[in-house]
């Protein structure tokens, strides 16, 4: 069962659009960002970020999060690896005005790393949210997280899309990269065939895809998509030519669009987020992977 949580009925969030103004880390009690905040109130922002098994010091990383996610202000978040469905809950609780969603997936012992959607409830809401690919466990050790997403700014409604959450086969070898391939060429068709069928173009794809979008042809699992750039996007791609580094000396964080959302990116950015150069002790307390941040432009005054 998907487990969502709530904090604004549909109701007070066309009430926020029409009366509420703008809410910034400035006004929220004095709160001090512990980051620089990132998110501006004219641009839609989306990251994909993997939270290694959270929580994984407790109270202490749900706390870490918590003043992160106030400070960057930004939008939406795909995750990957959360371990403690209630600590999930507890971090949520934190955040006034979040709402979350969770993979229902569990490991054969009982254990699991589920992935996941954070976002603001302020003006975005999250339906229809469901695994797929459920039981192919070779190509999809944790079924992706697939939902229906719309964001809002003061006229109304602005972008929506459909948003899939996943988190690939880990480690180096021939058989673990066979099982990438195999999820992108499997991911690649179903978009397709989503789109073929009917459902709303737009796609967003966040993930940790444990592989480099610059590997060489022979060895380079994204081809289903990157032989169609018609159709496909990896807003990450321009990274691949600096240092940039997600997580373990390597870009292995993505986020994915389909042609349909080029409108709504309208000349965005996508950058890695290094927290880890203000963060004391980040990767012990927050995580081993740094947040991957997509920038959409186009919008009027999102309620942040």
């Amino acid at each position: 069962m998907m487990i969502i949580f709530r904090y604004l009925t549909l109701f007070a969030l066309f009430m926020a659009a029409a009366c509420t103004q703008r809410i910034t880390t400035d006004d929220d009690g004095g709160f001090t960002p512990v980051v620089e905040p990132y998110g501006d109130s004219t641009t839609f922002e989306i990251a994909t970020w993997n939270m290694e098994y959270f929580p994984m010091q407790g109270a202490a990383t749900i706390n870490a999060y918590k003043d992160i996610i106030r400070s960057l202000n930004i939008d939406m978040y795909g995750v990957q690896e959360v371990a403690d469905v209630d600590g999930f809950n507890t971090l949520l609780d934190s955040l006034e005005g979040w709402r979350g969603v969770l993979s229902d997936d569990v490991y054969s012992d009982g254990s699991y790393q589920k992935t996941g959607l954070l976002y603001n409830s302020r003006y975005i809401t999250v339906s229809g949210a469901h695994t797929i690919f459920n039981g192919d466990y070779k190509p999809f050790p944790r079924p992706p997280l697939y939902a229906y997403a719309e964001v809002r700014d003061s006229r109304g409604l602005q972008y929506n899309f459909n948003v899939i959450v996943l988190h690939l086969k880990a480690f180096s070898g021939e058989s673990n990269e066979a099982r990438r391939r195999e999820a992108c060429d499997k991911l690649a068709a179903f978009i397709e065939s989503e789109i073929d069928a009917g459902a709303d173009p737009d796609f967003i794809v966040l993930g940790d895809w444990n592989d480099q979008l610059n590997d060489p042809p022979a060895s380079n699992v994204f081809t289903a998509f990157t032989k169609k750039p018609q159709l496909f996007r990896f807003l990450t791609s321009g990274l691949t030519q600096g240092s940039y580094v997600s997580s373990n000396s390597s870009l292995i964080d993505h986020i994915l669009i389909t042609s349909d959302s080029e409108s709504e990116y309208d000349g965005g950015t996508t950058e890695v987020r290094y927290l880890d150069n203000d963060i004391a002790n980040y990767t012990g307390i927050v995580s081993d992977h740094r947040p991957v941040i997509a920038r959409f432009k186009g919008f009027d005054i999102l309620l942040k």
